[in-house]
């Protein structure tokens, strides 16, 4: 056959990606009882991920933000909807483009875009600082329970 080979109608472009199928890359809820478990079982398998051309598509039929995924996702850990972590080639430009909001170009706008795991519209551009990662609350949470009460 010559020419260039179409993906058949119907199809979805995600079900080519490398990862497709393997439950690995979305652990059952109850498997991964802690972010750290998550991590454990999802960050050797994000070498997948690297450079796989189906990043953007795959974050697009996911909706990962909005279903509050936990896994991997488009080259990324998410948990609980959140990105955690990222394929060292992982670029914002593979996120959904940002919703303009009335509270864009504010820190509020910002932080608008980045709960929603979306791009940074040029106006918020300036205000955008890197969210806390979900699992530095899962460390501090661990750190609490350690500690005994002080009995006389």
């Amino acid at each position: 056959m010559t020419g260039a080979r179409g993906i058949p109608p119907g199809t979805h472009v995600t079900a080519h990606a490398p990862c497709w199928g393997d439950f690995d890359f979305a652990p059952a809820e109850g498997r991964c009882k802690t972010g750290k478990a998550l991590m454990a079982t999802c960050k050797p398998l994000l070498y997948i991920c690297h450079r796989c051309p189906y990043r953007a598509a795959c974050i697009r039929q996911v909706r990962p933000a909005q279903s509050q995924f936990s896994g991997i996702c488009g080259g990324r850990i998410w948990l609980d909807g959140a990105i955690v972590e990222a394929a060292p080639d992982a670029h914002p430009s593979e996120l959904p483009p940002p919703v303009v909001r009335k509270s864009c170009g504010t820190r509020a706008g910002s932080r608008a875009h980045r709960r929603a795991a979306e791009q940074q519209c040029p106006q918020c551009e300036p205000y955008y600082q890197p969210g806390r990662n979900p699992l530095d609350d899962e460390d501090q949470e661990g750190a609490q329970q350690c500690e005994l009460p002080y009995v006389a």
